[in-house]
Formats: C-alpha cells, structure tokens, sequence
C-alpha cells in the first residue's frame, strides 16, 4: 500500500487484518527444500507467478494491477525469451492453493505467501530455502530487510522461506481536536494502557466513546486487541518449545480482564464492540473518522489514506516531507514492548519449481527499491533504507517506524487459524455472555491442546 500511489482499504487490509482465513486441513509430511540455484527447467522459458491482484476488485485493483503488468513487461525485456504467467487466486485462498497443489505435484515458481501462515507451509513443506540466493547479497542489503518482524515471520530452523515485499503494522490513532476539546495534551504520549483508559474516561460523552476497539469474532482481535495486551502484561498465549496454547496464564487472563473492562467496568468501549455483525472496519476505521470514537486501538497503516482523504492530515499521502497531522495524531500502542501485530505479503519459491533461477530473478526484480516504493500494497517500506528518506522523516512517520520496528508475528504454528478462532471464540463467551474467564480460557485452552498441542 505504499508508493505511486493508491493504499488498498478493502482486499489487501481485510486479509492482513484478519488473516489468511484458511481451513483446517493435514499437512504433507516433510520439510522445506534447499534450492538448487542452478535449476532452470531445461528449455520450458514461462515462470508461474501465483498472485492475487488480477482477481482483486474494489478501489485497491487498478493500481495494484498495473504494478504487476509493469513487472511482468520488464522482466521479460531484461530476459529475452522468458514469459511470465500470471496465475490468480483469491486473497484467502492463495496460500492453501500453493499447499494443495505441492501434494498434487503441481509447480510453481513465484507466490505471494502470507507471513501468518508460513508455519504451515514450514511443516507442509510448500516453499524452497533461499538462502542459497540469500548468500549472495552483500551485509548491506541483508540489513536492509532483516529489521523488519515480516522477515522473521519466515524464518525456520535456520531457512528463509520468503521476502517482505512492505510492512503493515497498528497502533492507536486519536483525535486532537477531541483531546484538545477536553483539556488533554494532543502532544502528550502514553505510556501504559491505562492512560489510554484515563483518558478515553475524559472523551467518552453521549454517542461518542472514547476508545475504539475490535472485539467480535473474527481474527483481528487477537491480533490487534488480545495479542498486544498479552504482550505487555509480560507473557504469551501460544508455547512455542511444547506446541501448546497457553490460554489461562497470568498474562492472558490480565488481557481478557483489561479488554472486559473497557466496555462492562470503565465504559469507554462500545456495548456494541463485540458484537457479531460489526466489523473491524466500522470500530477502527469509521467510527474514527465520523466521531464516534475519540480513539482508535489497533489503527493500521494501510488507512493513513482515509486519513488523508478526511483531511485529517496533511502532505501524509503519499508520503512527502511535509506531512503534518491535523485532527488526527497517532502512538505507538503504550505497552511495554510497544508490540502490535506486524505483516505484510511475503514472495516465495514453490518447492516443486524446476526454474529457480529464473524465479529468484523475478523476486529480485520485484524487490528493486523503485519497484517497491511504486507498489500499491506494500505498505510501508520493507527497506529500511527508504525510512531514511525526507518523505518518511516525519514525526508522523517516525511513529509508524517505531511500530513496524517494535512489531511481532503471529504465533508460529501450523494451526495458527485454529487457535485464532479458539481465542475469539473464547473471548466472544467472556464479553457477550458474561462467562467467567479463567473456566472458560482453561475450557477453550484444552480443547485446542486436545487437537492441536504438540504437532
């Protein structure tokens, strides 16, 4: 969603913000490839390109669409002969796809992978090592991606199974005018959640609620609600050494407590904030922008252009030296780790590809800062060069740095789908149905150990 320059506020924000969404299903046996980097498929000059944007509609399409004809048509002037073959999958289906198709000797060669998901194809066995190609770059250019929490989320066992192409990441946008109408400080920054809490107290009036946050049942709120909370209260919910949820220890149970309060104790979170047919969307984004709510918990940067759009900053997008907030200003999320939820679109080699080569030249290619600064839906820069230019010098930018930077992933398991449901599911039995919490996390914890835990 970064560059030339039209952010995505549908397709591309609903995967990342929800997660891939996939199904449940057995994985085949066996780990990831090292490549071959001589391989080239003998005389067979196509590579198979598995993305998502020829399908894509909505305002996000036209210019992610036109990004990757300019990709293709200069990958094959750069390499007389070769063609591209663009294959297209919808955005919740691409990663099962690739799965799939390995077990039915199916071959690829590109594909967009989503980072929340890559533990599953670790385990299925979906994508080649590259770090064969990774040898090759010089400590600069490795520096230049390994910053980011989206290359760790394809790390394994010492293999990389894909590069970032951008960064999205959250934190908490809040209204200056509204602050300023209250007597609190616009400039001031948090510290804890519980001067989020303080001062959503102060701005919560009539229709207006003072904080805004996702609570209902799909994924985004274990990751942009619960996740977070955890984080900061010292803890985590999934054991990654045991391969078991951990639902009900200290940590969790304080995030379910803290979330609860916001709307049934302290009252500055809408009734309505976990109800089944509200979206992310209208919590984060458009309660936000209308009024509704004085701040917004778990904003992401894939919406700094409605921000723009709104008029609620300025010279912001693109991103231009100038950039100046308005009526909106954004923090870090204040908790200790300053952790939200960090992702992007990762491209990977097909294990089954016999033109790896030829495919790593087109990752390459799309990897090319120009390339990546005029892509749609990167979002924000996976170089950490680009951050170095004016356009990203901002205070407003600094802050959104300083989130990717302090960003984390989702927990590394195949079943990663499964426990976000799990979690949802629990916390939707705490908020709607006034269940207690720690029976209910124990009840929801074993049940997903019970299927899951240890695999």
């Amino acid at each position: 969603m970064a560059g030339g320059r039209t952010r995505p506020a549908m397709d591309r924000r609903t995967f990342l913000a929800r997660t891939g969404g996939l199904a449940a299903g057995s994985l085949l046996a066996g780990g990831c490839s090292r490549l071959n980097p001589q391989a080239d498929g003998g005389g067979d000059k196509t590579l198979r390109l598995m993305e998502l944007y020829t399908v894509q509609s909505g305002p996000a399409a036209a210019g992610n669409q036109e990004w990757l004809r300019r990709i293709v048509q200069q990958f094959q002037e750069e390499n007389a002969g070769w063609k591209v073959r663009l294959e297209g999958f919808q955005w919740d289906q691409i990663d099962q796809r690739a799965i799939l198709d390995l077990r039915a000797g199916v071959a690829h060669d590109v594909v967009f992978s989503s980072p929340q998901l890559m533990a599953k194809h670790a385990a299925a066995g979906t994508f080649a090592d590259l770090t064969p190609f990774l040898d090759r770059w010089d400590d600069k250019e490795m520096a230049d991606f390994t910053w980011s929490p989206v290359w760790k989320s394809a790390s394994f066992g010492g293999q990389q199974l894909g590069v970032p192409v951008g960064v999205h990441t959250r934190g908490v946008a809040f209204r200056r005018d509204m602050f300023e109408r209250a007597g609190l400080d616009p400039d001031a920054q948090f510290t804890s959640p519980d001067e989020l809490v303080d001062a959503a107290a102060e701005l919560t009036e009539g229709d207006v609620w003072g904080l805004g946050v996702y609570l209902g049942p799909e994924r985004a709120t274990i990751e942009l609600a619960y996740a977070p909370l955890v984080w900061h209260f010292g803890g985590d919910f999934y054991d990654p050494k045991a391969k078991k949820a951990v639902l009900v220890g200290d940590a969790s149970l304080r995030a379910v407590g803290w979330l609860s309060d916001l709307v049934h104790k302290h009252k500055v979170a809408a009734p309505f904030s976990y109800a089944p047919q509200v979206t992310y969307d209208d919590l984060g984004l458009n309660n936000f922008l209308n009024g509704k709510a004085a701040q917004s918990f778990g904003f992401g940067s894939y919406w700094i252009e409605p921000l723009e759009d709104k008029g609620m900053i300025s010279r912001c997008f693109p991103p231009a030296a100038g950039c100046e907030p308005g009526d909106a200003g954004m923090m870090v999320v204040p908790t200790r780790p300053k952790a939200q939820f960090t992702n992007a679109w990762l491209l990977s080699i097909h294990r089954l590809s016999k033109k790896r080569e030829m495919a790593w030249k087109l990752i390459q290619l799309c990897l090319r800062p120009e390339n990546l600064l005029d892509f749609p839906d990167a979002g924000l820069p996976a170089r950490l060069s680009a951050w170095e230019s004016a356009d990203f010098g901002s205070d407003f930018y600094r802050t959104w740095f300083e989130a990717a930077r302090s960003g984390r992933p989702m927990p590394p398991t195949p079943y990663y789908p499964e426990l976000a449901d799990t979690v949802a599911a629990a916390l939707q039995e705490v908020l709607n149905k006034g269940a207690d919490a720690e029976q209910t996390m124990a009840r929801f914890e074993r049940e997903w150990n019970d299927k899951y835990g240890g695999r």
